[in-house]
């Protein structure tokens, strides 16, 4: 790997981990810089600034956590049932795993303004929406409002992950079975 891929790529991990702790208003570009090691200088060769640092790096992380999801959610070789659960252990494990870059993607989607957020292509609540839709369609859940189960889905399976973040909830390695038979038993499959 060279030198400038490596430096681009520890301006970037510094950028998302302050973005994820900090918060987006109150990082800065000399914060990033410092974090990264560099000079303020340098993270002007990639980017004209900090918004358009922060907003291609949400789209990016934003665009891998979705494909992820939706390999599994659209997946139609399986029950609904399964693809939902494994939908969620993949969100949890993405949690686990990448934590830093979950909690940007989460924490940090306010501080972008409302239009750029709903011109987005991959755009979760989009992708809840659709699978909720397919499977009422399909016949796999009884008939609902597609728009508001899929907000409450949403909500059932982000919030205690945000809890967590917040140090007010234990994530356990049965959160997810749990949040996944909450689920089933909202869309009354249980």
């Amino acid at each position: 790997m060279s030198r400038p891929v490596m430096k681009r790529e520890t301006i970037e991990e510094s950028a998302i981990r302050l973005f994820a702790t900090k918060g987006l208003a109150r990082t800065t570009i000399k914060d990033i810089a410092a974090a990264a090691g560099v000079t303020e200088g340098a993270l002007y060769r990639y980017y004209s600034g900090k918004e358009e640092m922060a907003w291609k790096l949400f789209n990016r992380e934003l665009d891998e956590f979705t494909r992820l999801v939706s390999e599994v959610l659209f997946d139609e070789r399986m029950p609904f049932n399964l693809r939902l659960g494994l939908a969620i252990k993949t969100i949890y494990d993405h949690y686990k795993y990448n934590g830093d870059r979950f909690a940007f993607i989460l924490l940090t989607q306010h501080g972008f303004p409302e239009d750029k957020l709903l011109s987005r292509d991959t755009e979760p609540m989009a992708m809840a929406e659709r699978f909720v839709g397919q499977a009422m369609g399909a016949g796999e859940i009884p008939p609902c409002d597609a728009d508001l189960y899929a907000a409450l889905l949403m909500g059932a399976i982000m919030q205690p992950l945000v809890l967590h973040r917040y140090n007010k909830l234990e994530i356990t390695a049965q959160t997810h079975a749990q949040v996944t038979a909450s689920c089933l038993r909202m869309l009354g499959l249980c």
